[in-house]
């Protein structure tokens, strides 16, 4: 009888550990941001990357989050006043910056704007961005867009809410 009480409270005792233990696992708070890698192969747009109104350009990033990703969006618009979006020493500088960019016309055209949010499926931790977004010779009112710098800005989110920014300086031209 003796053994079978002490394997009892063993046995008791193991299970309230297990329980305990997971519980601090799956109620660990996420608080790290997700990343942005732009170092995969034939990843694209990179700083200085040209391309042309009538064509598509091609976006290709992988995404990472500890604990999983929700949603990432595009947006592109121009840089003819040369403002700056920089990522590389402080990414919180973008939350605080809000611009109307896709009003302005350039010098031979109206300026492109781009703007679209993606879900990411299965609460993934890694996904790769593969997509082409279409670049359009004219507006929609049949204008010709201004060729010029543009800025390629990506915002990633993970399932906490937690959101990381980078942007790249392009050139988007018309086709000659």
């Amino acid at each position: 009888m003796k053994k079978s009480i002490i394997f009892f409270v063993l046995a008791v005792l193991t299970i309230a550990f297990t329980t305990s233990c997971n519980k601090d696992d799956d109620n660990k708070i996420d608080t790290e941001k997700p990343q942005i890698d732009a170092s995969i192969a034939n990843s694209s747009p990179n700083n200085g990357s040209v391309f042309h109104f009538g064509e598509a350009l091609p976006v290709k990033l992988r995404l990472t989050d500890n604990q999983g990703l929700a949603a990432f969006s595009i947006e592109i618009h121009n840089n003819f006043d040369g403002h700056s979006h920089s990522t590389e020493d402080n990414e919180d500088e973008h939350e605080a910056e809000e611009h109307e960019h896709h009003h302005e016309e350039g010098e031979d055209g109206d300026a492109f704007y781009y703007t679209k949010d993606y879900d990411i499926p299965d609460n993934n931790s890694e996904f790769v961005v593969d997509i082409a977004i279409p670049l359009p010779e004219k507006s929609a009112d049949g204008d010709n867009y201004a060729g010029g710098k543009y800025h390629f800005m990506l915002t990633v989110t993970d399932k906490a809410g937690f959101s990381t920014f980078k942007a790249w300086e392009i050139e988007i031209l018309t086709k000659e």
